[in-house]
């Protein structure tokens, strides 16, 4: 019996709101905590993220790793991420949305991927999806 036909999904627990939010001339910078149960009876490392952060029709920035995790068998581990905007992103966002953003309203940020990991030779994916509303006047 192979490890990949014992194999169980991840599971997303819970995904926090960004938080230590931070706006500026550099952009937008923040964390996204996420926890995820591994059902299996091996631990599971994960070491990559592939996870965009977008508003609207913009590709705004990254979703990443803080660090490589270990996630223990039969265990809730809390995953941190960080969230960033590129170059230019917020320009671009408020040059879009330039009215909305002078009436005070907030903009919708979404994080969409997967984050990726190992186990034995074996690759493991996990769909991860967020959506928030954040004010860039604070």
């Amino acid at each position: 019996m192979t490890l990949s036909s014992c194999y169980q999904d991840l599971e997303v627990i819970a995904i926090n709101d960004f938080s230590n939010i931070s706006v500026g001339l550099n952009g937008l910078t923040s964390e996204l905590d996420v926890k995820i149960y591994n059902p299996n009876f091996f631990p599971i490392q994960l070491h990559e993220a592939e996870i965009s952060l977008r508003v609207r029709d913009v590709e705004a920035g990254d979703v990443t790793l803080v660090e490589m995790v270990e996630l223990i068998a039969h265990d809730t581990s809390l995953v941190t991420f960080n969230v960033a905007t590129r170059d230019g992103a917020i320009a671009q966002i408020l040059k879009n949305d330039i009215f909305k953003f002078l009436k005070g309203e907030d903009v919708p940020f979404s994080a969409s991927g997967k984050v990726i990991g190992k186990s034995w030779g074996m690759t493991v994916e996990v769909p991860l999806e967020h959506s928030q509303v954040i004010s860039l006047r604070d």
